[in-house]
């Protein structure tokens, strides 16, 4: 099983954090962790979410870009 972790930048909206979670379930990834914070002087969250799964990373940043409230996804490497 492949480790990844994903770096969000996203608007401060309370339901963004759901979708993320909701689109990471319906695509078969595992979350091994989550840490979300604010900077309430922009009103933009950065979401690190650790994931794990079989299946390419890529499925999960495209569904994840498409999200209205989604700023930026990066995917760091070298937790793979």
């Amino acid at each position: 099983m492949n480790n990844y972790q994903l770096m969000i930048t996203a608007d401060d909206k309370q339901v963004v954090l759901e979708r993320i979670l909701q689109v990471t379930r319906y695509r078969g990834f595992l979350i091994s962790g989550i840490n979300a914070k604010v900077n309430t002087g922009t009103n933009i969250g950065t979401i690190e979410l650790l994931v794990r799964s079989e299946r390419p990373i890529e499925l999960l940043v495209d569904q994840i870009n498409k999200l209205i409230d989604i700023k930026e996804v990066k995917v760091d490497n070298s937790a793979s």
